[in-house]
């Protein structure tokens, strides 16, 4: 016997209208009539709770021809899988999407300047910067070249050190302070032009004042002021884990 069938006899059997039964199951007495026409069928768990409800047991429920409460059955399984799938993909980009704006953002608060780089929603800016008065230099071992000869000898020799400079990236003000290597420079040239992505600087050209645009030159200044942490960020800008230009 059909399900449809077995269903509407139970139901006389234990006296039940539908709109009882429907009651006890939660549902519609309309989609109980659907299922008792076999227009449609319950799910997996209506189903138990019908067999409980009704004293079937539910291979009975199940058995009949073609059955296509079965197939239905079968087709809402394997649907339920595949959504199951596609969510604990959707899931995981979630994650990693999550987890790599973190790194990104990491990267600007830290001033990783690798992080920086490989960002792909940081464009690259140009600002302008005064740089201090003399470089700081330190001694290091180098291989040089014996004049004359493709001999070389070890000797101390004199490198010039990353400054530390606040560069400006417009007239508003907006900025940060960067470490970079500019080489020895002259105090009529101790002001640059500075292309950089975040805190990764591509290039450097050393300018003298009157080589910086006029609407610059008062966020640039004439003087040098070193690097405070007490009194200022390093990012000026109000939220410093922010992975975006």
């Amino acid at each position: 016997m059909e399900f449809h069938n077995i269903l509407r006899n139970k139901r006389k059997d234990f006296n039940l209208t539908q709109q009882e039964l429907a009651d006890q199951l939660h549902v519609t007495r309309q989609t109980l009539s659907r299922w008792e026409n076999d227009l449609s069928y319950p799910n997996l768990d209506t189903l138990i709770q019908l067999g409980e409800i009704l004293d079937i047991p539910l291979d009975n429920l199940l058995k009949g021809g073609e059955n296509q409460m079965v197939k239905q059955l079968s087709n809402d399984v394997r649907d339920k899988r595949k959504y199951g799938l596609y969510l604990r993909i959707l899931l995981s980009f979630l994650i990693l999407l999550i987890v790599w704006l973190v790194i990104l953002g990491y990267g600007r608060a830290t001033q990783n300047q690798w992080i920086d780089f490989s960002n792909p929603f940081l464009k690259t800016q140009y600002g302008y910067a005064i740089l201090p008065g003399k470089v700081s230099e330190k001694k290091q071992w180098s291989d040089v070249i014996d004049s004359g000869s493709k001999d070389s000898h070890g000797e101390l020799v004199s490198v010039p050190q990353k400054v530390d400079a606040f560069v400006s990236d417009s007239p508003l003000g907006s900025g940060s302070w960067l470490k970079f290597s500019t080489g020895r420079y002259n105090k009529n040239e101790r002001w640059a032009l500075i292309a950089h992505k975040g805190s990764y600087v591509y290039s450097i050209r050393l300018l003298s004042y009157k080589q910086i645009p006029l609407l610059m030159r008062e966020q640039v200044g004439t003087f040098y002021v070193s690097y405070n942490s007490k009194s200022e960020p390093r990012l000026a800008r109000r939220f410093t884990w922010w992975p975006f230009n």
